[in-house]
């Protein structure tokens, strides 16, 4: 009987080792599993949170370019020089979706806040702050007028007030650097045409501007569109680019 319990109490303990044993083996499969669930998740995470990071600039820049194109202005005086709407390519450059580059004479950079809650004379404001009013000088592309050192995507340069030579000037920076490849087309009353230039043809601003563009980030290069109407323009089914006539 003595040897019968020693051998029963050697078999319960053996049992219980083997036991023992299959909870740490299946805790370790659980922990790792974890692990890896764990580390999934940080990477979805991560490419959620570039993916919105990428969909937040490239809502801002199509805010951005709408705010400025809607603002869009020009003098029909056939002497001013300082106010003007090119949809032209860079020298050397190729796109599919229409002109690469666009500059244009706007108001709608407005006043700056400082300057609305200044109680300094014109003069000082000018010096302080720089100018308070007047058309800016706009200029959107994919290609830096200036030196952008190692930095890609769409730029902005602008300069206030504009000038007579709209190919320079005033400060450049990087908007949406996500941006690949962007072209605009231009609304002529009676179809899309992917270029316009008031300093060699006729001063009248497009009756809207569709812009195209792809993102860096994207391996399909899908081309997404937006397309803003310009209030100033005069251009109509009515009275397109083609007439000769304007109306006031």
């Amino acid at each position: 009987m003595a040897t019968y319990k020693r051998a029963r109490a050697r078999q319960q303990a053996g049992v219980t080792l083997l036991e023992l044993m299959i909870v740490l083996i299946m805790t370790a499969i659980l922990a790792g599993a974890l692990a890896y669930a764990f580390g999934a998740e940080a990477r979805l995470q991560e490419l959620f949170e570039a993916r919105q990071a990428t969909t937040d600039r490239t809502d801002a820049m199509e805010l951005e370019i709408t705010r400025l194109l809607r603002g869009a202005r020009l003098s029909t005086s056939t002497t001013d020089t300082t106010t003007y709407f090119q949809g032209v390519t860079d020298a050397g450059a190729t796109t599919e979706l229409g002109t690469n580059r666009i500059t244009f004479t706007t108001t709608a950079p407005g006043v700056p806040l400082a300057s609305i809650g200044s109680a300094d004379d014109f003069a000082t404001q000018q010096q302080n702050i720089g100018p308070v009013g007047g058309l800016a000088e706009v200029s959107l592309g994919t290609s830096p007028v200036g030196n952008a050192g190692d930095r890609t995507g769409l730029f902005e340069r602008m300069q206030r007030p504009s000038d007579s030579d709209p190919t320079q000037g005033g400060i450049e920076w990087d908007i949406d650097p996500d941006i690949a490849s962007i072209g605009f087309q231009f609304w002529d009353g009676e179809e899309w045409i992917s270029s316009w230039d008031t300093t060699t043809g006729t001063r009248r601003l497009p009756a809207a501007v569709q812009v195209s563009y792809t993102l860096t980030n994207d391996p399909a290069k899908t081309v997404h569109v937006f397309t803003v109407t310009i209030p100033a323009s005069d251009v109509t089914a009515q009275n397109p680019m083609t007439t000769t006539t304007t109306t006031p």
